[in-house]
């Protein structure tokens, strides 16, 4: 929530650098009778209105439109970046509202009531959690489908050397770029730029033992044999430099889960049987307390159900698309479903889905057995939509999907480095006080939304070119030079 971007959560083989387009302002400032000679002030306002254009576009990286490039699969890539957009604003709204419980008191014990808190509304802004496991059953999808399509074509021989390229090339694609940016955390944080990304950050004595402090967190992090246990389970296991990267070793080993279960799985012959085991191996782990198991071998069954729709060319029929219609509906309101690491609050709207809700999954969050449930049903009933399907074609998604990755690491980051900041700013120029709640209030909240956004994307979109794209360059380099060290020895 892949290449897979988490949280980031499909493997891409490659980045393509596409040079974007961009305004020429000699060729604007001319006419079919050749160059103006003295512009006119509405002719310099166009050409500083496409110089600021090209600026933006050249900073956030924003690709020109190009449908011709879409495949099959596009859409994938775009509920990836909707899901990473969904989880930045889970993030930043806290900055201004308390919404995550369903209902809640104030310090005197009295009732409140914010509008943000209300069934369907609050999905757009505290679903982070379903967003997460978006992410794992869109890995779950994405790292098997191809694989799942060969078996269907007979060709399982295909198999074998993919799955073992990708297992080669899987921890250095997920831990390069935020082990790259935790240093960096811990350099800003060391020397007082930002405060800490974690309540759990401990400064040392000395910048020496700061970093040592960080690579043996960055092993805790990393090392199997530290957090393997943790992960296996989807327990939250926060990183000392940043918290938002509890997800990475969960995709890693839901990754791998999934490659095995392709090895062992490829020579079932009947495609039915196939899905029969998966299917059962899914419940399993929900079973067992696994969500995040259970949401990438669930991944991995809606590919192989999306597969065989494909091969009976299968066309959603107009009474069909009504129920898929409901389900999703009805997923995007389980999404907005609160956590209940906080107790038992009072839910209006929610208090059904609460006694549906299993006590014996030994789940570190009960929450997320409905956030798994509408997890799967939201990428289910997308793929059987397609104008639905369309939305996350166009390209706003497409390129909120090639800066996922990137938008899910570093955005916490940005509010501690200048979101705050920003907001301490707005607060100060208006005379309001946090949590004031009045429309002044919310008007700011848009204000500052503008102001914080854009440099996001450019930092997100900087770090998928410079940090991102690269590490999945040195994995295949990587590999290269292992097979042509191998093939020598033989």
């Amino acid at each position: 929530m892949s290449y897979n971007r988490v949280g980031s959560t499909a493997d891409q083989s490659d980045y393509n650098n596409e040079e974007v387009e961009f305004i020429d302002l000699e060729t604007a400032a001319q006419t079919d009778h050749g160059p103006i000679s003295k512009p006119n002030f509405n002719t310099r306002s166009r050409c500083s209105l496409g110089l600021i254009s090209c600026v933006i576009q050249k900073s956030i990286c924003y690709p020109p439109p190009d449908p011709s490039k879409l495949k099959p699969t596009s859409w994938l890539d775009g509920v990836r970046g909707i899901a990473a957009l969904e989880v930045f604003i889970f993030h930043t709204i806290g900055c201004w509202a308390s919404i995550v419980p369903a209902w809640q008191w104030d310090e005197k014990n009295n009732l409140r009531v914010n509008i943000l808190q209300f069934p369907f509304i609050r999905t757009f802004f505290v679903s982070g959690g379903a967003a997460v496991c978006v992410f794992f059953v869109l890995s779950g999808y994405v790292l098997t489908h191809k694989s799942l399509r060969w078996i269907r074509e007979g060709s399982s021989h295909q198999v074998y050397p993919a799955v073992g390229s990708s297992m080669f090339r899987r921890g250095f694609r997920l831990y390069i770029p935020p082990i790259c940016l935790t240093f960096v955390e811990m350099l800003a944080t060391r020397f007082g730029f930002a405060p800490p990304l974690s309540f759990g950050f401990v400064g040392e004595a000395s910048l020496l033992g700061q970093v040592g402090d960080w690579i043996k967190e960055v092993n805790h992090w990393v090392n199997p044999f530290f957090n393997f246990l943790t992960s296996i389970r989807g327990s939250i296991n926060h990183m000392r430099y940043d918290a938002v990267v509890w997800t990475i070793p969960l995709e890693f080993y839901g990754s791998f889960m999934c490659y095995i279960l392709l090895l062992v799985l490829v020579r079932i012959p009947g495609n039915r049987m196939r899905m029969s085991l998966v299917a059962a191996t899914s419940v399993c782990f929900m079973l067992l307390g696994s969500w995040n198991m259970f949401c990438f071998s669930a991944g991995m069954l809606l590919a192989d159900f999306n597969l065989g729709q494909d091969e009976k060319d299968t066309v959603t029929s107009p009474r069909a698309s009504i129920i898929w219609s409901i389900i999703f509906a009805a997923s995007f309101y389980v999404a907005g479903f609160p956590t209940l690491m906080m107790g038992e609050m009072p839910m209006p709207g929610f208090e059904f889905l609460l006694h549906l809700t299993p006590t014996s999954l030994h789940l570190e969050d009960r929450a997320r057995f409905l956030w798994s449930i509408s997890g799967v049903l939201l990428l289910l009933s997308i793929s059987q939509l397609p104008r639905l399907k369309a939305i996350f074609e166009t390209n706003f998604s497409q390129y909120l999907g090639k800066i996922a990755f990137s938008l899910y690491l570093v955005h916490e980051f940005c509010i501690q480095l200048f979101g705050l900041g920003i907001q301490g700013i707005l607060f100060k120029l208006t005379g309001l006080e946090p949590r004031a709640n009045t429309l002044m209030y919310w008007l700011v909240c848009v204000v500052w939304y503008l102001l914080f956004t854009l440099p996001v994307f450019a930092v997100a979109a900087q770090v998928e070119r410079w940090v991102d794209a690269p590490s999945v360059r040195f994995a295949r380099w990587l590999e290269g030079k292992c097979l042509k060290v191998y093939r020598s020895w033989k």
